[in-house]
């Protein structure tokens, strides 16, 4: 049976979806925005008609309706979303809404409880893309893909990406990213199509796989480029529009995600702070006749195809030809057809991307302007909806207001400056002040009061998923600020976008374009120069003639003239990072991210690790070494004629010192690390390396002496030790060594010219690998932090069921580390307790006496479950940084009588290894970026701080003291530092 048998066609079936007194609500919504509109423009014209009515007062009043109506639309609308929400209503059944209604991909807040649903049809997910990164386009759809996956119906989706790439290298790109993303989910059906003609953009785009496809498929869900949407929310699509044969297309709400630079993370913040509030109150007014956005929303794929085709304008562009923004003539041509369209909003999990910079989203702005203000030849088309007619209208007052805003203040500064400049006329605060401040108060209102509501309900939801009550204020308060400074400048633009189209210059339209510094440059200039040159002569004009009307007018002054560095400020990421770290702009999803979004991290490919694909030769080098077997190191950027032989010492053999001797001729260097010279009571500045001589024909037991011994005696010439500073070469073969965590010291055997021929038959084998000396440093010295998310999985716990492990993997792939999610993030307590624990085998699994590490990791585990829930981050640090084999070295050097510092200095390692750039990483990753620190440490409170991780508190952990572990608990306290001195004064364990 095909998909065209199964599905009702030609016009639509019976209506199950409810939408109670639909034509009340339009009436009542109607009636309150044009009554608003009405008290408006009667306010006005009792102000400009107080000393008479002039035809520059009739212009006033004619462009104050019409801007005036357009900000009380928004307002309504907030209102009845706020009263929705607020009475957890669905906004077109007006049935109570039951669920958690979080973050993310949950599916809905719905009317009732959702059983597990199985799709009777197919259904394609499409992506139309024209010269977009391939990389971040199969990112996301492979997190789509991941969590169709994880819903067990995955086999009812097919993945389709519809390419207009006109670039054949870029078209060539997305074909290696496409077979990638199939390896990665055989369990999807993926396809990869790309069309050669780009007939008609996107909306050609999609028409021509309808065509193509409509046989096959009952439904199409759209994506854009930059859209995720959760598995869940998908099947809560196909069931709602399988259960309703009315239905012809469904409308989610999708939420910015992934912002970084400042202006991003507003919108994004704004977006979820009053998105859900205004989009729940048009559901409750637009019903059935509701607007489709472009993406993320499910159609009938065969109504689509039928119906929804654009038609071409007669004339040129910018107002004839192909229409630019179809989705809303889709819509409209949709329900003119008989078809349902609706928005809801109750449906999660649904995301998109937004333009990071100022000048990004104004170039975006400019292509819509053309499309929107094409619709306006459409009102007059017959058989459409009333709604219909009003969506096309309102989409191009989006752009029409600015226009008519930036006219009604220029009109207003003419009417105080005119008379003014004569030497009378308006007296601006005498003007019918009862009235104009009574405006002034509604217009504030209109403006401000959704921004309040919305606050209202993130308080009463739950404002901790905003970073907490003050937080949240804080937030509010700079994105209204920004958005008063913005909408000036937003204002001009718009404006000069209408003027062009205006006289017939149309827009163009490529991705790709706007992504190199000049480009980024000239489109900033464009933006912020007209702004500017305008608020300084106005405001210079204004301020000569009328220093009253200059105050009233600040604000729009201060927007403009300031637009370079409000532009400039908001695009940099370090200050949107700056405050996400402080919990503002702090969004639900970036406080526990919804698994869809996860995906797309785990979809990631491998971030950049700072390392070049010349380094690879180092990294062979490294993993020989630590197979003890010995390499080539080149100097003076890789000559041969100044090379190493370098071997390690960890392993050695007397059999292999013989032949490496053979092979070069001469006799070794032990080069040491400073920490292992100042152990042998030599003077070595830190981070350094020292390069001793070793006596000629010095075995197996004099090298390990020097190596790692307690006493030892230093080799001497003439009665002075044969020490000096490593060489390139030398260090670089020591920093691998270190690396790898042997034991930190490697002999250097100086290779003479010509090279003897041993060595040659061996790098002619293959046994002996060449690696440049500065490779090898930057290996060891630009990878340290550096990690990827490989995997994650649910583990319960007893402290938590709910609780979750991922895995983290150092680019070079030496070191794992587990994040381990204690209990639902939802329950964690704000700021989140976080304990970073390094690895101690001996300590975790088998309880060992000679530490504390394992007690405090099952109190951490006790913490989390008294609180709620928790972090640890599981770090393979063994031995604070020195590995497992090194930790016993230094086990038995304690035997002896040294410290646990003393010992690791003998073996030639720093009091403490480790490095928590990692954890810091560990903990962006996640989206956590304020803790309560479980730790009796210093050095970690000093590492996240200084990482940009705020340490909100710290609690301690103590262990039990015993006769094994006092002396390592008397060195953290008097050598190192750790706030331990509560537990020496314990009485001791079994004594």
């Amino acid at each position: 049976m095909t998909a065209s048998d199964r599905r009702t066609p030609g016009a639509p079936g019976p209506a199950t979806t409810r939408i109670p007194a639909q034509r009340l609500r339009r009436a009542t919504f109607i009636g309150l925005v044009l009554a608003t509109a009405a008290y408006g423009t009667l306010t006005m014209l009792r102000i400009v008609a107080a000393g008479g009515f002039s035809p520059l007062e009739a212009v006033i009043l004619a462009l104050f309706a019409p801007t005036f109506a357009w900000i009380a639309v928004p307002f309504w609308t907030a209102v009845a979303g706020f009263g929705l929400r607020l009475l957890r209503r669905d906004p077109l059944g007006l049935g109570p809404l039951v669920g958690s209604g979080s973050e993310g991909g949950t599916g809905a807040e719905s009317s009732g409880p959702e059983p597990a649903y199985t799709p009777r049809g197919r259904t394609a997910v499409v992506m139309p893309i024209y010269n977009e990164d391939p990389e971040a386009v199969t990112r996301r759809l492979g997190a789509v893909a991941a969590s169709l996956v994880e819903t067990g119906r995955a086999a009812a989706f097919d993945i389709h990406l519809l390419s207009d790439t006109a670039d054949p290298d870029r078209a060539q790109a997305e074909e290696a990213a496409w077979a990638r993303l199939q390896g990665r989910h055989p369990e999807i059906a993926f396809h990869y199509r790309r069309r050669e003609d780009r007939a008609g953009r996107k909306a050609g785009n999609i028409g021509e796989f309808c065509s193509r496809c409509r046989d096959r498929y009952d439904f199409m869900v759209v994506l854009d480029a930059d859209s995720i949407m959760s598995g869940e929310t998908l099947l809560a699509l196909v069931r709602r529009i399988e259960s309703d044969a009315s239905l012809g297309l469904v409308q989610t709400l999708p939420l910015p995600t992934g912002q970084s630079t400042l202006f991003g993370r507003i919108v994004q913040f704004a977006s979820r702070l009053y998105g859900p509030l205004l989009a729940t109150g048009a559901a409750f007014w637009q019903g059935d006749t509701g607007n489709y956005w472009g993406h993320n929303a499910i159609v009938r794929l065969d109504a689509f195809e039928r119906h929804a085709r654009l038609p071409t304008l007669s004339g040129t562009a910018p107002w004839g030809g192909e229409i630019l923004s179809h989705d809303f003539v889709e819509a409209a041509w949709l329900r003119r057809a008989g078809w349902r369209v609706i928005l809801d909003p109750t449906l999660r999990g649904s995301w998109e991307e937004v333009p990071a910079t100022v000048p990004a989203f104004a170039r975006r702005d400019r292509r819509w302007a053309q499309g929107s203000l094409q619709h306006l030849r459409l009102l007059a088309r017959p058989g459409l909806a009333l709604f219909s007619r009003l969506h096309l209208l309102l989409g191009a007052m989006g752009y029409l207001a600015s226009a008519l805003w930036l006219l009604l203040l220029i009109a207003g500064t003419a009417w105080v400056l005119i008379p003014a400049a004569g030497g009378g006329g308006v007296d601006l605060p005498l003007t019918a002040p009862g009235e104009r401040l009574s405006l002034l108060a509604v217009t504030a209102l209109l403006l401000f009061l959704p921004k309040a509501l919305g606050v209202v309900l993130a308080m009463r939801e739950g404002s901790r998923a905003f970073g907490g009550a003050a937080r949240l204020s804080v937030g509010v308060l700079l994105e209204t600020t920004f958005s008063v400074l913005l909408a000036p400048v937003m204002m001009i633009a718009h404006a000069r976008f209408v003027a062009a189209i205006a006289v017939g210059r149309p827009v163009g339209w490529d991705p790709g374009a706007g992504r190199t510094d000049h480009a980024r440059r000239r489109a900033e200039t464009e933006l912020v120069l007209p702004a500017v040159v305008t608020g300084l002569a106005w405001g210079a004009m204004t301020l000569l003639v009328s220093p009253a009307f200059f105050v009233w007018m600040t604000p729009i002054f201060v927007g403009l003239i300031v637009s370079p560095a409000l532009v400039r400020v908001s695009a940099r990421v370090d200050w949107g990072e700056a405050l996400r770290r402080r919990g503002i702009l702090l969004t639900p999803a970036e406080r526990v991210a919804p698994a869809e979004l996860r995906h797309r991290r785990l979809t990631d490919p491998t971030p950049s690790t700072g390392v070049p694909s010349t380094m690879l030769h180092a990294e062979r080098a490294l993993f020989d070494l630590e197979r003890r077997r010995p390499v080539l190191v080149l100097e003076d950027g890789g000559k041969a004629a100044s090379a190493t032989l370098v071997a390690p010492v960890e392993g050695l053999g007397e059999a292999a010192l013989r032949m490496w001797r053979s092979w070069t001729g001469t006799d070794p260097r032990l080069v040491i690390t400073d920490h292992r010279a100042r152990a042998m009571g030599l003077n070595a500045p830190p981070s350094s390396a020292l390069s001793l001589r070793v006596e000629a024909g010095a075995g197996l037991s004099r090298i390990l002496e020097l190596a790692a011994e307690r006493t030892v005696t230093l080799p001497s010439s003439n009665g002075t030790p044969g020490v000096r500073p490593a060489f390139e070469g030398e260090r670089a073969g020591l920093l691998l060594a270190h690396l790898g965590r042997l034991l930190p010291a490697v002999l250097a055997f100086p290779v003479p010219e010509p090279r003897p021929r041993g060595l040659d038959e061996a790098l002619a084998g293959g046994r002996v690998l060449t690696v440049a000396a500065d490779e090898a440093v930057r290996l060891a010295e630009t990878t340290h932090g550096v990690i990827h998310r490989v995997s994650d999985a649910p583990v319960p716990l007893p402290e938590a069921e709910d609780s979750r492990f991922i895995l983290y993997r150092e680019s070079h792939g030496r070191g794992e580390h587990v994040a381990v999610l204690v209990g639902s993030p939802d329950s964690w307590p704000d700021p989140v307790p976080l304990r970073l624990h390094s690895a101690c085998l001996t300590g975790d699994l088998f309880g060992s006496l000679r530490c504390d590490c394992g007690e405090q990791l099952r109190g951490s585990l006790d913490v989390f479950r008294e609180r709620g829930g928790g972090v640890l981050l599981y770090l393979a640090q063994e031995g604070r940084g020195i590995g497992l084999g090194n930790k016993f070295r230094a086990y038995s050097l304690q035997e002896t009588g040294l410290d646990t510092i003393d010992a690791d200095s003998t073996l030639g390692f720093g009091a403490d290894e480790r490095r928590y750039e990692l954890a810091a990483r560990m903990l962006r990753d996640l989206e956590i970026d304020r803790v309560e620190l479980l730790t009796n440490n210093p050095e970690k409170v000093k590492a996240l701080e200084e990482s940009g991780i705020t340490v909100a508190g710290r609690s301690a952990l103590h262990g039990r003291l015993n006769r094994h572990n006092l002396p390592y608990v008397r060195a953290k306290v008097h050598r190192a530092g750790h706030w331990l001195r509560d537990m020496l004064a314990q009485p001791l364990q079994g004594d």
